[in-house]
């Protein structure tokens, strides 16, 4: 079971502090939730456009917490590994019934070592990294981790990471430093968990904690409104985050009961949700491609199909002109002919048969129906010859 303590003084100072969607993960809750706790306890909240006008260094009157018939702490109890709702049994279903079980086993019982033995290669080298003087002696960026903490922090955070690549090591899976994914992004050599095509980047952070403090005469001077002066001090509390989007669960914490070492069975746990999660996402996104290729294939090929239809239809207008024409050009022969008895003279009356032939032979070398070779139009295409060629 998971323990969740607010207690409301503490909670009013901290929702004037940091922004609920930071403050949040804290607690390892949803900012909705904590929300709705801050209203049941009676703690104002920031309205909307606090932080944007705290950034641009507007002074803002924070309203006083009011006095009001709630407890000052309230103790929520959760399941362990729950998250919104979501249940530990609920997790690694991908894995087959006895694999599932073997697994929960390995990771539940992992434990963090109160000295570092043995420490992991990625481990050694950033060690080597921060300790090195010479350029020369340290070893490549794409194999140290950028420590997010303070140096009191530093070994108890190599010993975390260090369990934590060796556990999913056994389990199959890759550690990798790489560049962010986006170019410009904030984090440098982001650390990666990956099996075969598919990984998320995990980090460890050291939590701050917001101090006013009076501003010096320079800084009065170089501002004209003259807000709240802050410095951020580390707090000892680490997080821990797996910083994928679409990720089940995403945040531990440090809390007055537990401390992350003691969740590294269920951080190695959701880290191979998520991953896995990124596999069925970027397997639906290959076949959503391959469906869209599929439409566009089909759309194509209609296109193609509606053009070549297109032509066979000019084609065949063209062919029924030209039977047309042969037809007209036939009835006016039959015409002629029946008037050859009229000429006056033999050698007329032969000129006129030659004519007719050179006019029959022509008709048929335009009609479509007909084959027919002409001497000097060459051979014409008869329509059953096009029919074989397509």
């Amino acid at each position: 079971m998971e323990t969740r303590i607010y207690e409301r003084v503490k909670l009013y100072k901290e929702v004037w502090e940091e922004p609920m969607t930071s403050l949040s993960k804290h607690y390892g809750v949803s900012d909705v939730a904590l929300r709705k706790q801050c209203k049941k306890m009676g703690i104002p909240l920031p309205k909307a456009g606090h932080w944007a006008k705290v950034k641009a260094g507007h002074k803002i009157k924070i309203p006083p917490l009011p006095k009001m018939d709630v407890p000052d702490k309230v103790i929520v109890t959760a399941q362990s590994g729950d998250l919104l709702g979501r249940k530990m049994e609920d997790v690694l279903l991908f894995l087959p019934g006895d694999e599932r079980k073997k697994v929960k086993e390995y990771c539940l019982s992992l434990s963090v070592p109160s000295k570092l033995i043995k420490p992991h290669g990625l481990i050694q080298d950033t060690k080597q990294y921060y300790r090195s003087r010479e350029e020369s002696t340290r070893p490549p960026m794409n194999r140290v981790i950028n420590m997010k903490v303070s140096d009191e922090q530093k070994e108890r955070t190599y010993r975390f990471y260090s369990t934590l690549f060796k556990g999913l090591e056994h389990l199959g899976y890759t550690i990798e430093i790489k560049e962010p994914k986006y170019p410009g992004y904030y984090k440098r050599n982001e650390i990666f968990i990956s099996l075969n095509e598919d990984s998320v980047p995990i980090f460890i952070k050291e939590k701050q904690k917001r101090i006013e403090r009076k501003p010096t005469k320079r800084e009065l001077e170089s501002r004209l409104d003259h807000g709240p002066f802050y410095d951020y001090v580390m707090t000892g509390k680490l997080h821990f985050e797996i910083d994928e989007y679409h990720a089940k669960r995403k945040n531990w914490n440090d809390t007055e009961t537990k401390k992350i070492e003691e969740q590294i069975g269920e951080i190695i746990i959701w880290i191979m949700e998520a991953i896995r999660l990124k596999k069925v996402m970027r397997e639906k996104r290959v076949a959503e491609e391959a469906r869209r290729l599929e439409e566009q294939r089909i759309r194509r090929e209609m296109v193609e199909r509606k053009e070549e239809e297109l032509e066979r239809l000019k084609v065949l207008e063209q062919q029924a002109i030209g039977w047309e024409k042969a037809e007209r050009i036939r009835k006016f022969i039959n015409v002629v002919e029946s008037k050859l008895d009229g000429f006056d003279t033999v050698e007329e009356k032969e000129k006129m048969i030659v004519w007719i032939k050179w006019a029959r032979d022509k008709s048929d070398w335009i009609d479509p129906i007909t084959e027919k070779e002409d001497e000097f139009l060459g051979k014409s295409v008869s329509l059953f010859e096009q029919f074989l060629r397509e």
